[in-house]
């Protein structure tokens, strides 16, 4: 019986290296897409045109963006100062803050406008560098929420642009801010 029970041991360590090499492997073939900003040769800003020094263009779906995210200023060609890191609620009021005294309407994108803007092809971050500049690594919000949750709504981490709807709405985080010209 105590062979048996050491066969087993045995079969079950091995069984447990395969799995973790295999895990390894995974990571592995993750670590193969290239950073964006190797990805995106200097001054390519991809399908982004800049409309002024600190706004940009997306031509697929004519939304304005503000570079830098929320907080941070655009002096020199880059986004300076430290990102303004709110709870939901304080990140939509940032956002009607900065509309009226810009007075244009900039809002929290939403979760399908952040992820759209993700590229795909790239991360670390998954934002077009010359585009979003020194766009720190980070949970970004949107203005949308977890159905039937009150208490949680939808984040897009920068690094991949992949998101996920169950974020507390009181964890203080960064988000960007859009524009959609086609509303006043």
């Amino acid at each position: 019986m105590t062979g048996h029970l050491a066969l087993k041991r045995i079969w079950q360590i091995g069984l447990g290296a395969a799995c973790f090499v295999g895990l390894l492997g995974c990571a592995e073939s993750l670590r193969q897409t290239p950073a964006c900003d190797a990805y995106f040769t200097a001054g390519d800003m991809g399908r982004f045109k800049l409309q002024s020094p600190e706004v940009v263009k997306d031509t697929a779906s004519q939304l304005l963006w503000y570079r830098c995210a929320a907080g941070m200023a655009w002096l020199d060609d880059a986004c300076v100062g430290d990102p303004a890191e709110l709870s939901f609620e304080e990140a939509q009021s940032y956002a009607a803050e900065f509309s009226k005294a810009s007075g244009k309407t900039w809002r929290v994108p939403s979760y399908n406008e952040l992820k759209d803007l993700a590229e795909t092809k790239c991360d670390n971050p998954a934002f077009n560098p010359t585009a979003f500049p020194n766009l720190p690594i980070e949970n970004f919000w949107t203005t949308s929420s977890q159905m039937g949750s009150p208490w949680q709504a939808c984040t897009v981490y920068s690094f991949t642009g992949v998101g996920h709807c169950r974020t507390r709405r009181t964890q203080p985080l960064m988000f960007l801010l859009v524009h959609d010209p086609s509303k006043p």
